[in-house]
């Protein structure tokens, strides 16, 4: 899971509240034309909001902040 700055993902989300989207299954619904309702929102923004989403899909919400994805080892165990 790539990083990204905590910065930068705590400035889209007070864009996409701003604009309206303020729960998990509202940022979940986004779509391309929704895009038009968030003032400036940037290329990398729209990078962010992937993996925000695929992140909310997935539970793994915490990963994405960290930039760190869980894996299992030989004996089945989660790792970072």
């Amino acid at each position: 899971m790539e990083k990204f700055n905590i910065m930068n993902i705590a400035k889209l989300l007070e864009k996409l509240f701003k604009a309206g989207f303020n729960t998990e299954k509202e940022i979940l619904s986004i779509q391309l034309d929704d895009l038009q309702k968030i003032p400036d929102i940037s290329g990398n923004d729209i990078k962010i909001l992937i993996e925000l989403k695929k992140a909310i899909r997935n539970k793994k919400i915490i990963a994405f902040f960290s930039g760190k994805e869980e894996r299992k080892d030989e004996n089945g165990k989660t790792r970072i």
